[in-house]
This record gives C-alpha cells, structure tokens and sequence, in this order.
C-alpha cells in the first residue's frame, strides 16, 4: 500500500524504475547501495525481504538520500526527492526520526 501511495504522487516519476546504469555510468560509482519504487515491489511480492515497515521505511529514505546525494541541490530529481520526504513524514512519524 505504501509503495502504491508513492507511485501515486506526481514527483515519484524518477523512482518508478531503477537508474539505467547504462546511461548513468557513473551512477554505482557514487551510490553504493540503489533502491527504487520497482525493486520495492517485488520484495514486498516475494515476501520475506521486509520483515518490518521499518525496514520498508528505511529503503523509502535510502531512495530519497541516494537521489540527493547523486543530483545533489538545484536540479528536478532532487526537488522529486524533497518532495518525496516531505509526503513520507506527512504520512508516517517514522519518516522523521
């Protein structure tokens, strides 16, 4: 249901599919550990990769954290990843501890 709410805001276009690290080549250079909307999915569809909505918390702000320090500021992806922030800690207190 998470993932869905997610998938459902506008600013969530750039964390649908993982980063196409064929045209982003340094992409694994700079993040070591990616995540997407797409690979969320089907872990919770495999299900036993989550054991706790923490877990699923914490891999929603690994995403945002990985798209801010990839884009760094002034730039759409990180505004998509603000956004994003933003609408997790309005929607869960995990989101901003």
């Amino acid at each position: 249901a998470l993932v869905s709410k997610v998938q459902d805001q506008q600013y969530s276009w750039c964390f649908r599919d993982p980063v196409d690290t064929n045209e982003v080549k340094d992409y694994l250079d700079v993040v070591g550990d990616p995540i997407d909307l797409k690979t969320m999915e089907k872990r919770i569809r495999r299900g036993d990769w989550y054991k706790t909505k923490h877990m699923l918390f914490s891999d929603m702000m690994k995403m945002v954290n990985n798209c801010k320090l990839y884009n760094g500021e002034g730039n759409t992806y990180y505004d998509c990843a603000v956004s994003l922030e933003k609408y997790l800690a309005s929607i869960s207190p995990m989101f901003t501890e």
